[in-house]
């Protein structure tokens, strides 16, 4: 099949010529990972989330409409002002208005979203500025899919396991 194994050692003979296959001729599998970055803040002591990240929420939501094998979690975080359990649960409730939108605006199934809130566990800036503080009260969203491919590239240097 051209894929550079010698036809004794051949245990996948449908590879294709200049794929990456093992010493018997078969591809591994490789985890295709697609990545959606949104980008959501908001105003001190808030959960409200403000018009202007709508077009945002919609461009994650149209994303997730395309590759439906894709699930997210919204993750709410804070800046250091005010107490532990205040940021928490307010982290939790901004995770939470960003799902909500996702859900109830743009039609995304609640079994393909969740949302967790981080407090401020996750400092993105560590200042003790009002900038620092505004980049720290953030949504972020992280996307997973399990679509697997065969690796379709070949390398003469491959041994066996």
């Amino acid at each position: 099949d051209n894929d550079g194994v010698i036809t004794s050692r051949e245990k996948c003979p449908a590879s294709f010529a200049g794929s990456k296959v093992d010493n018997y001729g078969c591809g591994a599998d490789i985890i295709n990972k697609v990545r959606q970055e949104l980008k959501v803040n908001f105003a001190s002591n808030s959960a409200v989330v403000s018009k202007r990240y709508f077009g945002d929420i919609e461009a994650l939501a149209n994303f997730m409409k395309k590759h439906l094998d894709t699930e997210v979690v919204i993750e709410g975080h804070t800046s250091k002002l005010g107490s532990k359990s205040l940021n928490m649960r307010l982290s939790q409730e901004r995770a939470q208005a960003v799902m909500n939108i996702l859900v109830n605006n743009f039609g995304i199934a609640t079994s393909r979203v969740s949302a967790v809130g981080y407090g401020f566990e996750r400092i993105l800036d560590d200042g003790n500025t009002k900038s620092a503080h505004a980049k720290n009260r953030r949504i972020v969203a992280e996307l997973t899919s399990e679509s697997t491919t065969k690796d379709m590239k070949w390398n003469i240097y491959s041994v066996d396991k």
